[in-house]
């Protein structure tokens, strides 16, 4: 099971379906402070669930982050 905060889910729907936003995008999206935006970022990319596209600073929802996002029940920690 994926076991993810709060700031990763604002983080998956933010990028949910199909968007492709840089981190500041991303923070107004999910209402997040810059500091919670990047760690949930990093957290989401090392476990493949985003990936940065072309040009690098943009991120977007991996399938895997699709089926975490649609199908498993978050747990916030």
């Amino acid at each position: 099971m994926i076991v993810m905060t709060q700031a990763e889910m604002a983080v998956l729907a933010a990028l949910h379906p199909d968007h492709s936003l840089t981190a500041p995008q991303i923070q107004r999206a999910a209402a997040l402070t810059a500091h919670r935006t990047r760690t949930a970022i990093a957290a989401l990319t090392s476990r493949g669930l985003i990936a940065p596209t072309h040009p690098q600073s943009r991120y977007r929802i991996t399938p895997r982050g699709r089926a975490a996002l649609t199908t498993k029940t978050p747990r916030f920690t």
